[in-house]
């Protein structure tokens, strides 16, 4: 029997973000009470939980969200376990172990950190990729990365004033996409279909993601 397990966070106040970019806030502008209707408004940056980002957030005439095939959206993806206690790098030596990944295919990245969403450390002292490994999926043609941590970058709580997005700058230069705050405890080490929803933004440099993994189990 198949099994839909949704790998993304909720939209919600006080969730986490980075310290370059606002935090969501929401606002209920109709009440059952009231109106006897309910609607909320959102007001979003591009880049907070689950999301998605087109090769226009670092590069100047990249691809925007509502330019993205919908062929990239959905397919098969592994989720590999690499699991990380803190501000630790994963490698290309690391991935280069993952067998059977084909160009075409997406990865996720699983470093345990999908538990710490929430704690003070998830923003600032995240494990991430180095830009060999960046190099190494460019290399094997895959059309997407993601991660379960808030950016594939060095830990924002530990960059230097000059900090240079290498990595999102090798993987989306390639046209290679990237989601951000995944939930992956469920399907590491696991082959599935990857179905990513996300919001269909004219000129978006990025948008929020409702991810879903379907995967034949037990």
């Amino acid at each position: 029997m198949s099994q839909v397990i949704d790998l993304s966070r909720p939209l919600e106040p006080g969730m986490p973000h980075a310290r370059t970019i606002p935090a969501a806030e929401f606002t209920q502008v109709r009440t059952w009470g009231e109106h006897r209707m309910r609607a909320m408004r959102l007001d979003l940056p591009t880049h907070i939980g689950t999301h998605l980002d087109a090769p226009s957030h670092f590069v100047e005439d990249g691809t925007t969200i509502d330019q993205v095939p919908p062929s990239a959206l959905v397919g098969r993806a592994y989720c590999a376990e690499i699991l990380r206690a803190g501000p630790d790098p994963v490698t290309a030596a690391d991935l280069k172990s993952i067998v059977d990944i084909q160009p075409g295919d997406a990865l996720l990245i699983r470093t345990g950190w999908d538990d710490r969403y929430g704690d003070p450390e998830y923003v600032d002292r995240h494990p991430y990729l180095t830009v060999d490994a960046a190099e190494w999926v460019v290399a094997q043609g895959l059309r997407l990365v993601g991660t379960d941590t808030i950016t594939p970058e060095y830990p924002m709580g530990l960059r230097p004033p000059d900090y240079h997005h290498d990595v999102h700058g090798t993987l989306l230069g390639a046209g290679t996409l990237i989601v951000e705050n995944l939930v992956l405890r469920e399907i590491a080490d696991r082959w599935v279909t990857l179905f990513l929803g996300a919001l269909n933004v004219l000129g978006g440099d990025g948008a929020p993601a409702r991810a879903l993994a379907v995967w034949s189990g037990e």
